[in-house]
């Protein structure tokens, strides 16, 4: 039999990059599709990928404790971390309280107010690394990042926590954590398991939030690979199964998390809300000058293979961005397919697991597209049509592309 080369996913946009030098017919044509109107700002119409597909179409099923826990929730916190009025709608606005009502649709009131909590308060502790003054500050970051962590047991590199010195705002917050989010996870003997899963996860979140900040620090522009593999631990997706495990009062054994084809769910689950998230905000972003993103650093490299032809249109990125989350279709159902049986007791359980995942997916998905976070009061219209406009040519990249 001969030898199968098989891709990944990753190597595949860097091998569609390289085809287009060769002036792949197919390749070029995907840059042709587009609307090629073009305003006096130098933008063109690319259509998004079609992402309410297979086991994401259809609307998703939303706790019904949903209205109720949200305000609860919101108020709570914001008298906690004395936020003010701004972050006040804020919080309000970006209602994570919704995603989480999707990510656990049959939890309790008590345990969907768990995930509630977390959604509210990851929120403005993202920003901080995000767009607050920790973005470009790996010193300070690292300070945030070893008090949270700490709280939960694991140590410092340099054995050195320095919760007293951290601003005000920055304190409240992972005291927050520390005092009512982390506790929540240890009330019951059966969540040892889910309260370890917790750590793990959010370790590499904290993991891919340090990385991101050194690259901005350092004026590093990333490789797509490089970029997929960390934003898979910045996006925070892998902590909500475990707190949606807890919610559902799964009790699984470490055999199925061990599990191959458990963790290629999983991992395929966070590959879908990372994909999705760089597609959708990506104007948003574009307009704020921020190239961290998947489909920017593709369009940067695809451009920087053209070399000296024309410049590609952007929907050939958009393009071969969206065969990713096609790739990522054909490899849940097959990952299904892989999966062994624990028993009956056991496999009614994974299979809620599997849904959580599958639930993850969706929440964020809708969610996108329920506030005006990305599209403003286009977002509608978006979602009818899936045409957007950006830039046809990128400004030159303050950094080097690698």
């Amino acid at each position: 039999m001969a030898n199968t080369i098989v891709l990944s996913a990753e190597q595949q946009i860097s091998f569609r990059a390289h085809n287009i030098a060769k002036n792949e017919p197919n390749t070029l044509e995907q840059s042709r599709r587009a609307v090629d109107s073009q305003d006096d700002e130098g933008k063109v119409n690319v259509t998004i990928p079609d992402m309410f597909a297979l086991f994401l179409s259809g609307s998703p099923r939303v706790n019904p404790n949903y209205a109720r826990v949200k305000a609860e929730s919101e108020v709570w916190f914001a008298k906690k971390c004395q936020l003010d009025a701004r972050w006040r709608r804020i919080l309000g606005k970006t209602d994570f309280s919704y995603f989480c009502a999707i990510t656990a649709a049959d939890a309790g009131p008590q345990e969907l107010r768990t995930l509630c909590d977390w959604g509210n308060w990851v929120f403005p502790f993202d920003d901080l690394f995000d767009n607050g003054y920790l973005k470009e500050n790996p010193v300070a970051a690292q300070k945030v990042i070893d008090v949270l962590l700490s709280d939960m047991g694991i140590r410092p590199e340099n054995d050195i926590c320095e919760r007293d010195r951290l601003p005000a705002r920055e304190r409240a917050l992972v005291d927050v954590h520390r005092t009512f989010l982390w506790p929540a996870l240890g009330t019951n003997n059966w969540y040892t398991g889910v309260q370890q899963r917790f750590v793990t996860r959010m370790h590499d979140y904290c993991k891919g939030s340090m990385e991101q900040v050194k690259w901005r620090s350092q004026g590093r522009f990333p490789s797509i690979e490089d970029t997929l593999s960390t934003r898979r631990k910045s996006a925070g997706v892998a902590p909500l199964y475990a707190l949606a495990e807890y919610a559902l009062k799964l009790d699984l054994p470490n055999a199925v998390f061990e599990n191959e084809s458990i963790q290629e769910i999983e991992r395929i689950g966070v590959d879908f809300v990372v994909i999705q998230n760089d597609i959708l905000s990506y104007c948003k972003e574009e307009s704020e000058g921020i190239i961290h993103n998947l489909v920017a650093i593709t369009r940067y490299h695809t451009e920087s293979v053209y070399s000296q032809l024309a410049v590609p249109h952007p929907q050939m990125a958009f393009d071969n961005v969206g065969k990713l989350l096609s790739d990522l279709y054909r490899r849940w159902y097959l990952a299904l397919a892989r999966l062994p049986s624990w028993g009956e007791r056991i496999d009614a359980g994974v299979q809620q697991y599997i849904g959580s995942v599958r639930a993850v997916v969706m929440a964020n998905l809708n969610w996108s597209f329920r506030s005006e976070r990305y599209f403003g009061r286009d977002v509608a219209e978006v979602r009818r049509t899936r045409v957007v406009r950006v830039l046809k040519r990128l400004p030159e990249a303050r950094f080097n592309v690698q």
